[in-house]
């Protein structure tokens, strides 16, 4: 029991220290982020917990721009993945963030048609649903930016956009809202939060169209006020236009109407900043 018990608590302080790495890539400050990872995989050294902090270090100095510190902490982080066995939550999350970023960085360099092919050739070697996911959303990310946004408004032209396409059942989507509406107080950008209804979901499996319609704008009242004011349509067209397979996904469109980010998880206040203020 004692063993198990410092099992937990190892996991436990892992996945904290990886949180921690995650929050100041987020503020944009790597130099903290290494500094982190480099205490943590100095006592923990060529483990999977090592190397999804490596991937992380990764994926952020790609999101920063540093491709040479991106190619570093890539290798490293292969050369973990390669030579240990051990099947965990850790190594999933190395192996799937060391595929996202090698694919962008290719993508930075003018190859996207190589990445492409990497992301394609990983697809077809992918055993489980999680990592077919990911690299299926990176696919996703890559035939989106630097892309004219589909579907979109002609009156937005001419302004930067924020897309949050959201699910009414989506505790990730709710826990978005108090960044929006920080990023909406502090900048000039036009938001709108397309919906889609989800007839399977339990619960609500059985309700008609417009008992689920009402069930949809229940919730935004309840869980969303602070972004009352944002149009927040039933449009499943906009939905499969961005190819939304997780939620919240957030979209980055600049003032000429090309998708500038796409992201697939919730984005802190900080990190959304730092995208919109890169919009030209």
């Amino acid at each position: 029991m004692r063993y198990a018990a410092l099992l937990v608590l190892a996991h436990s302080l892992s996945a904290s220290v990886i949180a921690d790495i995650r929050n100041e890539l987020s503020a944009g400050d790597l130099l903290s982020a290494d500094a982190l990872a480099t205490d943590f995989c100095t006592t923990n050294p060529n483990t999977t917990e090592c190397a999804a902090a490596l991937s992380w270090l990764a994926r952020g100095a790609q999101m920063l721009n540093q491709p040479a510190a991106t190619a570093t902490y890539l290798e490293r982080t292969k050369r973990i993945i390669t030579t240990n066995p051990k099947e965990d939550a850790f190594l999933r999350t190395a192996i799937g963030a060391s595929i996202e970023t090698e694919a962008r960085l290719l993508a930075s360099q003018g190859k996207r048609d190589q990445a492409l092919n990497l992301l394609k050739s990983e697809l077809a070697k992918a055993k489980t649903f999680p990592l077919q996911a990911h690299i299926q959303k990176t696919i996703n990310i890559l035939t989106l930016e630097g892309k004219p946004a589909p579907h979109l408004d002609p009156s937005f032209k001419g302004k930067p956009v924020l897309l949050f396409l959201w699910a009414h059942w989506c505790s990730d989507c709710k826990a978005q809202v108090s960044a929006i509406a920080e990023v909406q107080r502090t900048h000039k950008i036009e938001i709108i939060a397309p919906t889609t209804r989800y007839e399977s979901v339990p619960d609500i499996e059985n309700l008609t169209e417009q008992q689920e319609n009402d069930h949809i704008e229940k919730v935004w009242r309840e869980s969303y006020a602070a972004l009352d004011k944002i149009p927040h349509p039933i449009d499943t067209q906009t939905m499969l236009d961005y190819r939304v397979s997780s939620t919240p996904t957030i979209v980055l469109i600049d003032r000429k109407g090309i998708v500038r980010s796409y992201r697939t998880s919730r984005l802190s206040a900080a990190e959304l900043t730092r995208l919109i203020r890169t919009l030209p």
